[in-house]
C-alpha cells in the first residue's frame, strides 16, 4: 500500500559535501567515533529523511518497493568490509539511498541517489546480468531497436539524462546519449542518470528532492524494461 511520504525534516548540506570531502582522506575509527555525530547529522539523517520523502511517492509505481530508511536497506554503510578492501580507508567518502523490490536488492535494477563530495548522481543503476546476453534487455535491443531507443529519448536520455558505464561507483569510464540501442547494454555496469553539483544540492535541498523523486519516477519504465523487456 502506497502511504505518504515524510516532508523533509533535514537536508543535504554544504557541511554534508564537506564530510565526505573529508572522508576521501583516510581515518581512523577513532576519528569516526569523534565525528559520529555530525555523521549522523550532516549525512545519515538528511538520507533518512530522503529515503522517508522519496520512497513512499515511488511505491505508487511499483507497489512492493523497498523504502525503509535504515542502513542495509535503503541505505548504504559508510563503512567498508576490511575483509575485502585491503588498502583501501575504512570509510567510504560517499552514501547510496538504493530503491528496489523487497527481497531482491541483488536481482533488481536499482533506482538510486549517490551524494559523493563534489556531485550527487540521480538514476537507475544496472548490474552485468542485466546487460547479459539473453537478459530482456538485450532482447529487447535485439528484436526492437527503435522502441529501445525511443523510450530511452521520451524519458530524456541523452537530454537531461545521460548513460554512464563505469567499473565502479563514482568513475563513469564512458558517456552516452542513447541514441543507440546497443547504448543500454554497455558495461561492465551502466547508470541512466543526472549529476547535480554539491552547491546546487547544498542551495535548495527540498527542491533537490523534489527534482529527484521526478527523474526516479521517470525512469520507472525503464526499470521495468530491464526486467521484462518490450
Amino acid at each position: 500500500m502506497t502511504g505518504p511520504s515524510t516532508p523533509l525534516r533535514t537536508g543535504l548540506s554544504a557541511d554534508t559535501f564537506a564530510f565526505l570531502d573529508e572522508l576521501s582522506s583516510p581515518h581512523d575509527k577513532p576519528w569516526f567515533d569523534a565525528n559520529r555525530a555530525r555523521y549522523e547529522a550532516s549525512l545519515l539523517g538528511p538520507m533518512r529523511s530522503l529515503v522517508s520523502a522519496v520512497g513512499p511517492r515511488l511505491q505508487g509505481q511499483i507497489t512492493d518497493l523497498e523504502c525503509r530508511p535504515q542502513v542495509n536497506k535503503t541505505l548504504t554503510r559508510i563503512n567498508r568490509d576490511m575483509r575485502f578492501a585491503r588498502g583501501l580507508s575504512p570509510y567510504k567518502d560517499h552514501m547510496l539511498a538504493l530503491f528496489y523490490r523487497e527481497g531482491r536488492k541483488k536481482e533488481d535494477p536499482q533506482l538510486f541517489v549517490g551524494v559523493q563530495p563534489k556531485a550527487v548522481w540521480v538514476g537507475l543503476y544496472l548490474s552485468p546480468p542485466l546487460l547479459a546476453p539473453g537478459s530482456p534487455m538485450a532482447q529487447a535491443v535485439s528484436d526492437r531497436p527503435g522502441e529501445v531507443v525511443a523510450l530511452g529519448r521520451a524519458l530524456g536520455v541523452g537530454g537531461d539524462l545521460m548513460l554512464g558505464s563505469c567499473s565502479r561507483y563514482g568513475e563513469v569510464e564512458k558517456s552516452m546519449n542513447g541514441e543507440a540501442a546497443g547504448h543500454y547494454l554497455a558495461g561492465p555496469h551502466l547508470c541512466a542518470m543526472r549529476t547535480f553539483t554539491a552547491g546546487e544540492v547544498a542551495a535548495d535541498p527540498a527542491g533537490f528532492v523534489e527534482s529527484a523523486t521526478e527523474i526516479l519516477g521517470r525512469l520507472v519504465p525503464l526499470w521495468k524494461t530491464y526486467l521484462e523487456g518490450l
